[in-house]
């Protein structure tokens, strides 16, 4: 797991439960862990041990251990929450690993015209939001590296076009990820055939006319073979990645985020 900073209005005044005896508090029950350096964990409590509280924060359990707790805020049903005490300087949260996020190409990169090692920019289109608080904006910035791009070859060999990213910006931290986003060329045949097909057609009419039968067989020969020489010289597909280009990449792993509050 990494961590993550990130900006955003939490508002929090003075107010806290005191005096909660957690080996008490029922599995389910909602709280509030404010720890003694100001990181503050929310949810339902999964289970109590003596040195140790695991509370669930979206999809993903948190473990706190009970010395770094400086107080804890229990919910009531119908009782409107109690204000975060003035110690709280960020809400934790985990963005699992697996979650999607919907990114956006700022650096053109193609099959034909990119290098390896060259790098590549893009940015966030849609924030990552958990229980309702944005952890991960949009537009923070992802960064990553061609890690293989192949042109398409005349003779055969598709195009293929592949980057990793390997870094993922907010909130003035950058933290390592390693996603692989790859592509390979549609293949040609159908439209290889086409060009070999009709220059064949064509050189069996003119060989017919030229002489007979004999000729529609030599001409259809030579008329293939024209259709041949065209695909030779010809390259397939390439990949082509232009600026603006949306992407899905898939985090590879859990990263911890810390939400400031304000």
């Amino acid at each position: 797991m990494v961590g993550l900073l990130v900006g955003a209005a939490i508002v929090a005044t003075g107010g806290c439960n005191r005096g909660v005896d957690l080996d008490k508090v029922a599995p389910g029950t909602e709280v509030t862990l404010t720890r003694q350096d100001g990181g503050v964990v929310k949810g339902p409590v999964e289970k109590v041990e003596p040195d140790k509280v695991t509370v669930k924060v979206g999809a993903r359990p948190k473990v706190v251990e009970r010395k770094e707790i400086a107080t804890v805020q229990v919910a009531e049903p119908g009782v409107t929450p109690e204000a975060l005490p003035p110690a709280a300087k960020y809400r934790e949260f985990v963005v699992p690993d697996g979650t999607a996020l919907n990114v956006k190409l700022l650096t053109a990169v193609a099959s034909n015209t990119s290098k390896v090692e060259d790098k590549v920019s893009a940015e966030l289109v849609d924030a990552i939001t958990i229980d309702g608080v944005e952890v991960l904006p949009a537009g923070s910035p992802v960064t990553g590296t061609v890690t293989r791009a192949v042109p398409s070859g005349k003779v055969k060999g598709l195009a293929v076009l592949e980057v990793r990213f390997d870094s993922l910006r907010a909130g003035g931290e950058t933290f390592p990820i390693a996603i692989t986003h790859s592509q390979t060329a549609e293949p040609t045949k159908a439209s290889d055939a086409k060009k070999i097909g009709i220059p064949a057609a064509g050189g069996a009419v003119i060989g017919g006319i030229i002489g007979g039968k004999k000729g529609a067989v030599v001409g259809g020969a030579i008329g293939g073979g024209a259709g041949t020489a065209v695909v030779l010289s010809t390259s397939g597909k390439e990949v082509v990645w232009a600026t603006g280009t949306a992407m899905k990449l898939v985090l590879d792993r859990d990263i911890e985020v810390k939400v400031a509050i304000k």
